[in-house]
């Protein structure tokens, strides 16, 4: 088992050899460090953020001061004038006006709603920080598994070519027997035939490995033709946690957890801004106009003055209480949300430890079964080398020893994408660490 792990080994390195490297060698690590960057559900995530921020920033401008600029220009159809004591005539009202003014409007927070606001916004944009985290767990998962499904495949046209390269020495072996005149022309075609199906299967084993390639090269979101030269995993990872301590670690501090109740707090702020609808509100206006070539009596060319706007809502037809009662229920569904979110992963780490402790054992078992394997095959032709033999053995033989191959390979790659998916349930990469702290983190509601 040892050899043909060996041999394995050598073998993709001969075809990782040959690819172009303009795409780069890549390690699992350095594929998930560019799938955090480039994958397309965390740059979308990272709008989300950033349109949060300007979210922020547009509350905070809530809370300051505004200024405006304004003109008016009215024409009359004449203008009035009048005389005193038969003296000449005096303009009262200019036949036009031009007017410009400047307005500094200050609101004043006297309910808090602008503060709330502000907080609420700021609430939302840590949830969506919080849920870049939750796309970078996502991300490091499919690029894992799509970094195994490469391995595996090529892993898999290594088997296929072992086994091609068995069906050619058997040929190469059964034709000089036939040329001594020592098999019939039916063994030699039967070799010819298991010959063909080796090759057949040794294409289909590379067409995977073509099309896992492309797969891999979109869950980094790169050109699809890119080349993909991977460094295989040599050690297995272990696992001896404790499944109920990663549950409690993984329903307290997942991603999504720690996000949603983030955004649980943000509801309920905007909650508590929503009940005070009818409160009053104040704001003060400053304003200072000038008017050009002023004319006619009591007229002034520049003027300042300060306004103090109170606004009391008596009656608003129950809009404000049912948009309350809206906001809650908002709330109520963030919190069944999370309550569902929880129990899911629960039943993700579950899932994973089940699946992880399967394949160990699939992988344990797929071991012996490739060793024993091996042992009947060389049984098999040694003794038909003896002429004791058949070829219908030695075919069972080596039949059996390329499916027992292609079961270890994928036990071994079926314990790495279990230990993946565990990592992502758990939501952190040392499984270890989780345990160890997984003390209860505060509840969601405030």
């Amino acid at each position: 088992m040892i050899g043909f792990g060996n041999t394995i080994g050598a073998l993709v390195a001969i075809i990782q050899g040959g690819t172009n490297l303009q795409g780069g060698t890549l390690t699992m690590d350095e594929a998930v460090k560019i799938a955090q960057s480039n994958a397309f559900s965390v740059r979308l995530q990272k709008s989300v953020i950033e349109k949060n921020r300007l979210k922020v920033q547009e509350a905070k401008g809530n809370l300051g001061p505004s200024i405006s600029l304004g003109a008016n220009y009215t024409r009359y159809d004449q203008a009035l004038t009048t005389s005193f004591g038969g003296g000449a005539p005096i303009v009262i009202q200019p036949i036009d006006s031009k007017i410009a003014n400047a307005t500094l409007t200050l609101p004043i927070d006297i309910a808090g709603n602008k503060v709330r606001l502000l907080r609420a916004s700021e609430a939302s944009r840590r949830a969506s920080e919080l849920a870049l985290n939750g796309s970078f767990n996502d991300a490091k998962l499919n690029v894992r598994q799509a970094y195994l499904s490469v391995l595996r495949a090529q892993a898999l046209v290594v088997v296929d070519q072992l086994a091609l390269k068995d069906a050619k020495e058997r040929l190469d072996q059964g034709q000089k027997q036939f040329d001594q005149q020592q098999v019939a022309k039916l063994d030699v075609t039967r070799y010819k035939a298991q010959v063909a199906q080796s090759e057949s299967d040794l294409i289909a084993a590379q067409d995977n490995l073509t099309l896992a390639n492309y797969a891999f090269n979109l869950t980094l979101a790169r050109p699809i033709e890119t080349p993909v030269t991977l460094v295989d995993i040599q050690e297995l990872p272990t696992f001896d946690t404790g499944i109920d301590a990663l549950v409690k670690s993984a329903q307290h501090k997942r991603p999504e957890v720690v996000s949603a109740i983030e955004n649980l707090k943000a509801l309920g702020l905007i909650t508590r801004g929503t009940e005070a609808g009818l409160n009053p509100t104040l704001s003060l206006q400053i304003q200072n106009q000038h008017t050009i070539d002023a004319q006619g009596f009591s007229s002034r060319s520049q003027s300042t003055t300060g306004t103090l706007l109170l606004n009391i809502p008596i009656f608003d037809s129950g809009v404000t209480r049912a948009k309350v009662k809206q906001s809650r229920q908002d709330e109520v569904q963030s919190r069944i949300s999370l309550e569902q979110t929880q129990l899911g992963i629960s039943q993700d780490v579950r899932n994973a430890v089940a699946n992880l402790t399967s394949a160990k054992a699939r992988f344990d078992s797929a071991n012996v079964q490739v060793s024993l394997a091996e042992e009947v095959y060389r049984l098999a032709k040694v003794k038909q080398d003896a002429g004791a033999g058949t070829y219908y053995e030695v075919v069972d033989a080596e039949t059996q020893l390329t499916q027992a191959r292609n079961g270890q390979v994928s036990a071994r790659y079926d314990y790495l994408t279990s230990y993946s998916q565990l990592q992502r349930a758990v939501g952190q990469d040392d499984l270890a660490a989780a345990a160890s702290t997984s003390e209860m983190a505060p509840k969601g509601r405030k």
